[in-house]
């Protein structure tokens, strides 16, 4: 199962590195047509916020699998190693229900923007708030390989993370 996830969370980081690079050619086109060539592109500015949306969502699940997510240690780690597993559980269960409003909740959105289309590019403003389900499955899936890990921990052990 480890080695499942990590080939989802390096597809994950690759996607992103493409969002990314898509967003930065975007933004540069953007520049030099608007005040270059004085002749503006409208899809650059588009694509760059869909992309920056995108790259935020997937930001947001592959910070998950590296355990990059703030967190107020100092309290929980006053806690013996059993205290510390039940607050690790209980901020999971918290973090679950979160998410899985998200995929709940999200799908709901994708189902009724179908029909909308984007301004400039034409898409479909379903494929944009795709991402909003699609982040909340990755998250899920991170958060339960993270506490699963903290749960099966010994004293003395480090984090494993699955994603590297």
């Amino acid at each position: 199962m480890q080695s499942f996830l990590k080939y989802i969370n390096l597809g994950m980081k690759h996607f992103l590195n493409l969002l990314l690079a898509v967003l930065t050619v975007s933004v540069f086109m953007q520049v030099v047509f608007r005040f270059l060539i004085e002749q503006p592109l409208a899809w650059t500015e588009e694509l760059a916020r869909y992309c920056l949306i995108w790259i935020t969502f997937l930001g947001a699940a592959y910070a998950m699998s590296l355990r990059a997510h703030l967190g107020v240690e100092f309290f929980v780690n006053s806690f013996p190693l059993l205290g510390r597993k039940i607050m690790a559980v209980i901020a999971s269960v918290v973090s679950l229900s979160f998410f899985s409003i998200l995929v709940i909740y999200g799908f709901q959105l994708v189902n009724k923007s179908t029909s909308q289309t984007s301004p400039v590019l034409d898409l479909p403003m379903g494929f944009v708030y795709l991402v909003i389900p699609i982040s909340g499955i990755f998250l899920i899936i991170n958060l339960l390989a993270n506490t699963i890990a903290d749960v099966l921990k010994k004293e003395g052990e480090s984090h494993d993370d699955p994603a590297l």
